[in-house]
């Protein structure tokens, strides 16, 4: 049999033609699962979410998984973006607003950002209009199912428009800062606020 005039080549995942990404980005099939270090072993009983430094009243604010997970849920389809190069576009997650453990556990007046902290000691540097903008979810699903340790469960945070780096896998808390902190890749060259849509990899773009 003759072999064919040319191959069929797979060109992978389609955008629908209304539908853009941020400047340098790929479309893949499904977010592939990435992380820094190892996949921490899940212990629900001792899971706590803590809001520290500059809040309004002075005092560290420690909530368990079940009393976060009692503020009004929400659903959320949202694009994931990657510094390395991918996106993944209408990931579909559940949890709760970052904005109401924010309203609960409140700023001082004189705080732009936060610093996000997870286990081992992971950190990232986050703007507090970001955090508390209507699509930041602490996020507890992923598809209709619980978070897997892999993806970041019990809670992770999802900040759509920023690069994923700034939504930390195995989330543990934040604090609020009246100065810049970076964070673990912003001290390592990256971006302090990550806008997706602007490019914002690189700390010498700021």
């Amino acid at each position: 049999m003759a072999p064919p005039d040319r191959m069929e080549v797979d060109p992978g995942p389609r955008l629908p033609a209304d539908r853009f990404l941020p400047p340098g980005q790929h479309l893949v099939a499904r977010a592939p699962v990435m992380h820094y270090g190892p996949v921490p072993a899940r212990r629900p009983e001792r899971w706590r979410l803590t809001v520290g430094g500059a809040t309004a009243d002075g005092a560290e604010h420690v909530l368990g998984f079940d009393e976060v997970t009692a503020l009004p849920r929400r659903t959320l389809v949202a694009d994931l973006h990657c510094a390395t190069g991918w996106s993944a576009v209408d990931e579909r997650w559940a949890g709760v607003a970052a904005r109401d453990v924010v309203e609960l556990a409140p700023p001082r007046p004189d705080v732009e950002h936060v610093l996000v902290f997870a286990e081992y000691g992971y950190a990232a540097t986050v703007r507090l209009e970001d955090l508390v903008s209507g699509r930041a979810l602490l996020a507890t699903h992923h598809d209709g199912e619980p978070l897997t340790d892999e993806r970041g469960g019990p809670m992770r945070l999802i900040v759509p428009h920023l690069y994923s780096w700034k939504g930390p896998k195995w989330l543990r808390g934040w604090n609020y800062l009246t100065e810049v902190e970076r964070g673990f890749w912003e001290e390592r060259g990256y971006h302090l606020r990550g806008d997706a849509w602007r490019e914002e990899r690189y700390a010498y773009q700021e």
